[in-house]
């Protein structure tokens, strides 16, 4: 007898018919999940780069950007560490402008943030790494110097106190001399 009239034939036909259906499906389903997880994947991605994003945020003082206090403590707390681990000196300097306070009532908020912002840029270009600059308060400023010399810290902070105190300020919307920075 021929295969096409035994009764297990449409039987057949139909098991394949529905398996090749559930595999369309299955294939649809798969496809459908794969577009899924390339959508996650990105979300995770864009999300992980928000997120060291607001962490360098945090650590980040806004007006200066340099690095904030926390960072700093962070910083430093490590750098001990590492120096009494590894035998090897470090640094801590405390940077202050003189009568900041004075030049701020006279010559507003406004004038007093662009007179931290050039002091802030200055030891930032002095505090190439191994060094970290950090804004430690209002006027306050920190470095450390790991591994470096009683006399080459000296050096640093000598050459960037006359940097420092070396340039007349202009205000920018009157071209009034503000005077020298100390």
């Amino acid at each position: 007898r021929p295969l096409a009239h035994k009764p297990e034939t449409g039987q057949i036909r139909h098991l394949i018919e529905a398996l090749s259906i559930s595999t369309r499906r299955v294939q649809k389903e798969n496809a459908t999940l794969e577009s899924r997880l390339d959508q996650t994947t990105e979300e995770i991605k864009r999300l992980r780069s928000h997120l060291e994003q607001v962490r360098r945020d945090a650590m980040t003082d806004a007006l200066t950007s340099l690095s904030n206090r926390k960072a700093f403590d962070d910083e430093l707390k490590r750098a001990c560490e590492a120096a009494r681990a590894e035998g090897k000196v470090l640094s801590v300097a405390i940077i202050d402008i003189d009568h900041f306070k004075r030049f701020n009532d006279t010559w507003g908020h406004q004038t007093g943030d662009q007179v931290i912002r050039y002091v802030s840029g200055l030891i930032a270009r002095s505090s190439v790494h191994p060094r970290l600059a950090a804004r430690y308060g209002g006027e306050e400023f920190a470095i450390l110097f790991p591994g470096e010399s009683a006399e080459e810290v000296t050096g640093a902070l000598d050459a960037l106190r006359l940097d420092i105190s070396s340039r007349a300020l202009k205000r920018r919307s009157t071209a009034e001399d503000l005077g020298h920075v100390t």
